[in-house]
C-alpha cells in the first residue's frame, strides 16, 4: 500500500504483505485465515487482514516462539 502521505499507518495488509511480515508462505496465511487463527475481510476475491488482527495474531501465537 504505497502513498504519497507516508505518515498514515497501514491499516490493513495483503497476504502477501502479510507472509513477508510473519516470514512463512502465502499459502501460510491462507490456512491461518481458514483455521481462524488470524481473522481477515474478504474484499471481492482478495483476502485483507487488518493491523489488530495480525498484532493480536503475533502476540497470542507468534511472538517470538
Amino acid at each position: 500500500m504505497a502513498s504519497e502521505n507516508s505518515s498514515l499507518p497501514q491499516l490493513v495488509f495483503t497476504a502477501g504483505e502479510t507472509a513477508a511480515l510473519l516470514k512463512v508462505t502465502e499459502k501460510t496465511v491462507y490456512r491461518l485465515v481458514a483455521r481462524k487463527k488470524l481473522y481477515a475481510v474478504k474484499s471481492l476475491r482478495h483476502l485483507r487482514i487488518p493491523r489488530a488482527s495480525l498484532e493480536k495474531f503475533l502476540a497470542n501465537e507468534g511472538g517470538g516462539q
